[in-house]
């Protein structure tokens, strides 16, 4: 086995590079981690931010979110920032679709400078898709909703993959 410091290095390296993991992505009783940007995102339009992947076996995992959105462009930009925290809970039995779950958000602020535009941050699961014996994907979506003069805004998403079976769910 490495010895502690040649995995934090490890760690460290990969945590700068965006991912991080715990055993391998879709490992059994794994963790993984991975920050993701989306730019250009129409005001009140469910936007797909991660795919989820769910392999057809037996599977539990959640993927918890930590959500940060702001206006983009236009002359309201970054006069705010929402963020908000989110589960999703996914489960699979062999030869059946998975079922996915966004849990309702929790510890949601926001920040607007004075006299500026602000938005509303929503998240949901879009609905599964592939055939029951085959490999199910599904979308997590955020949905912003602005004030001001703003033409596009964006959401930040740091998620964690918390795996239980071997082959398991994976997140992109």
């Amino acid at each position: 086995m490495p010895d502690s410091t040649t995995l934090l290095s490890k760690f460290l390296t990969n945590l700068y590079a965006g991912v991080w993991a715990v055993k391998a992505a879709g490992a059994a009783t794994s963790a993984y981690g991975v920050v993701k940007k989306v730019t250009g995102i129409a005001d009140n339009t469910a936007t797909d931010v991660l795919t989820v992947t769910v392999p057809n076996g037996n599977h539990a995992a959640a993927v918890r979110l930590t959500l940060v959105a702001s206006l983009g462009t236009g002359t309201d930009a970054f006069e705010s920032t929402r963020t908000a925290l989110g589960v999703v809970v996914v489960a699979r039995q062999l030869g059946a679709n998975a079922a996915a779950t966004a849990v309702a958000l929790t510890n949601a602020g926001i920040a607007t400078v004075s006299g500026g535009g602000t938005l509303t941050l929503a998240y949901g699961v879009s609905a599964v898709s592939g055939a029951v014996g085959a490999t199910n994907t599904f979308t997590i979506q955020a949905t912003l909703v602005k004030t001001g003069t703003i033409t596009d805004m964006q959401c930040v998403v740091f998620a964690e993959l918390v795996n239980a079976e071997a082959s398991g769910v994976t997140l992109a």
